[in-house]
């Protein structure tokens, strides 16, 4: 139950805390203001992460009286911001910038009663905050968590506690994919009994643990897991129905399992996208970028158990939009923000116009209007053509042609180039501008955007040469509109 510990480990943990020297400072002077107190101790994430070496962002502490005024004093002095939690439980958070301190009373009469109430054995050890100052250094582990974290093994400390929050089940599987190790049989059996008690939660909370398992670089290997378990289908049940549904021979897996294994493809090109897309080595994508890729990725295809039928082929029309639309649903329900949310839209309902577009850029067809449309709709073109890369790799039917990824980069590169050169022209030499329009009797408005961009493809077609050539088109075109405007 008590483990001493290396007495260096009181330098790790400082060193670990993650935050400016300044404000470090300040959460060690703190903490060492109540060395002297019996009944304070950290427990939690903090403890793990000293043990496994890793940043720590947030201390759990826990003392068994005074906790009110111990949490106001710490608001004056660190300068922190207080989140109401849910005082009436004992339950504090202060708040600076990404790091956090989380102040509760004991859960009980003792410590190892507090520590029984907590999620995981390993993070259900405790080490007296007099220990990171003075005297021996030990660890209070009265459930094997220091084990376990060893051993690399995710273990429910009790069916009960499961039940008590049933978010613990997507925190077992976060942890599997942050790599703190495989998920015991008997802690996978009991969230497979209780999985459909998730829905209990909030859909913040939800929502939460998503982010965490979105960001991993495991996402696919712990969906998998959750598919496996029942567990995947209760945050997302819109996947069940693709399962069955057949692919013409350009697949090699019905919809569902193309889905996943899209999802396994997106990481991989997210990993290493010089490889597949020759985006630029050392190229480190914001949260947002990532995140949208995995979740298009996975519901690219999710209309087509809407939209399947047979006649002299399999097809599924219009299952972009479908899906788009199916995304959206399931996305508001879980609280995902806005703009997230239309991101991913966005990349669902274009996901097919790469395809058509290299088709008809090899039968000598393509535009430049038509790759105007796409730049203008899919601003971000490096998103969209990872999710088709991820796509196309997860084809592997005999009627896929073995080279179609290397052409899919060729075309990604032209359209980068053609992107960079069509807006340097086209801020080089503009022909027209709104004062134009205005001067011509246009009243400002919508339709300034779509003449703008007209006369900007026209000009890339070489159809306008000038500004006379631009405003008299304008007037032959959108003379309606001038005229509604006098």
């Amino acid at each position: 139950m008590f483990y001493e510990l290396d007495p260096s480990l009181r330098t790790r943990f400082f060193s670990l805390l993650d935050l400016s020297f300044s404000e470090k400072e300040k959460v060690i002077s703190f903490l060492r203001k109540f060395k002297n107190r019996k009944d304070f101790f950290l427990v939690g994430g903090a403890v793990r992460d000293l043990i496994l070496n890793k940043k720590i962002n947030d201390l759990d502490l826990i003392v068994r009286e005074g906790l009110e005024a111990l949490v106001y004093f710490a608001r004056s002095f660190l300068n922190f911001y207080l989140v109401s939690l849910a005082p009436e439980w004992g339950i504090y958070r202060l708040t600076k910038d990404k790091f956090s301190i989380d102040f509760t009373d004991f859960k009980g009469k003792t410590l190892e009663e507090d520590l029984r109430a907590r999620d995981f054995t390993f993070n259900a050890m405790a080490i007296p905050v007099k220990g990171l100052f003075e005297g021996k250094f030990f660890i209070i582990d009265p459930f094997s968590g220091l084990k376990d974290l060893k051993e690399r093994r995710i273990k429910i400390l009790g069916e009960r506690n499961l039940l008590e929050d049933p978010l613990r089940i997507l925190r077992g599987y976060r942890f599997f994919a942050q790599n703190l190790g495989n998920i015991e049989r008997e802690t996978r059996n009991l969230f497979k009994k209780h999985k459909k008690r998730i829905n209990l939660c909030a859909s913040e909370r939800i929502l939460t643990e998503l982010s965490y398992l979105l960001l991993s670089s495991k996402t696919y290997q712990t969906f998998l897991l959750m598919d496996e378990d029942g567990i995947l289908e209760e945050i997302f049940p819109e996947l069940s129905s693709c399962k069955g549904i057949p692919q013409p021979t350009f697949h090699h897996l019905d919809v569902y399992g193309h889905l996943l294994e899209t999802l396994k493809w997106a990481e991989e090109i997210l990993k290493n996208p010089e490889s597949y897309l020759e985006i630029s080595k050392g190229t480190e994508f914001e949260e947002d970028f990532i995140v949208a890729v995995k979740l298009a990725s996975l519901f690219h295809d999710l209309g087509k158990a809407h939209t399947f039928k047979v006649m002299d082929r399999i097809t599924f029309y219009g299952h972009e939009k479908v899906s788009a639309e199916l995304f959206k649903n399931r996305a508001e329900i879980l609280k995902f923000k806005k703009s997230l949310i239309n991101r991913v839209v966005n990349l669902i309902r274009n996901h097919m116009r790469p395809f058509h577009l290299l088709n008809e850029k090899e039968e000598g067809k393509l535009t430049v209007r038509a790759k105007r449309n796409l730049i203008r709709d899919v601003p971000n073109l490096e998103e969209l053509f990872i999710v088709c890369m991820a796509d196309s790799l997860a084809s592997r039917g005999p009627d896929k042609e073995e080279d179609y990824e290397e052409r899919l980069k060729n075309f990604f590169k032209e359209l980068l180039l053609f992107k960079k050169d069509f807006e340097k022209e086209i801020i080089k030499k503009r022909l027209i501008t709104g004062d134009d329009l205005i001067a011509l009797g246009f009243k400002p408005g919508p339709i300034f955007k779509e003449i703008l961009q007209e006369v900007e493809i026209l000009q890339m077609e070489k159809r306008l040469n000038s500004k006379e050539e631009a405003l008299n088109y304008i007037l032959g075109r959108y003379r309606k509109f001038l005229q509604k405007s006098i």
